[in-house]
């Protein structure tokens, strides 16, 4: 008995060891997101924002060019330097229901000036935790993730029209 007890308690301390070790990191595997930018812009009646300059750690993770009705929707994905999450998000649908959508239940939390622009913040929200908003020529844009404010200041700083 005292040897089957023994057996049971080497497998389970196996299994335990294995839960527990370091999972490894997700690789990340960067995407060109200029043909989904192209045609976007060609479909959009608004300014379509993206990065430029942001340099090399900065990658491009996801892009999406979507309409809902009269709405068109853009989506970029980005893992930041540090490794945190940040997205820029345009619509020229309803920017309640736009917002709702990415940063769903979150609050004001002042407003900042990023080169020459007045941005809102926006933080506690779901899914992205943090936010900034403004609304021009007809679309809201949001730049938003779990990036720190910074990281969301200097994604916003790098954003051109097309």
């Amino acid at each position: 008995m005292v040897r089957s007890l023994a057996l049971v308690l080497v497998v389970v301390a196996v299994v335990v060891l294995l839960t527990l070790r370091d999972e490894p990191k997700a690789r990340i595997t960067p995407i060109d997101y200029t043909a989904t930018l192209g045609e976007i812009r060609a479909q959009a009646a608004y300014d379509v924002l993206a990065p430029a300059g942001l340099g090399s750690g900065w990658r491009a993770t996801s892009a999406r060019a979507t309409s809902e009705g009269e709405a068109t929707r853009w989506h970029l994905g980005l893992v930041t330097p540090a490794g945190h999450y940040a997205a820029v998000e345009q619509s020229d649908g309803s920017r309640r229901s736009f917002v709702d959508t990415v940063a769903r239940g979150s609050h004001r939390a002042g407003t900042v000036r990023i080169g020459g622009v007045v941005w809102t913040r926006l933080e506690g929200g779901q899914p992205e935790q943090r936010a900034l908003q403004r609304t021009s020529g007809g679309a809201t844009t949001l730049v938003a993730g779990s990036a720190s404010w910074p990281e969301l200041d200097r994604l916003a700083r790098s954003l051109r029209p097309g």
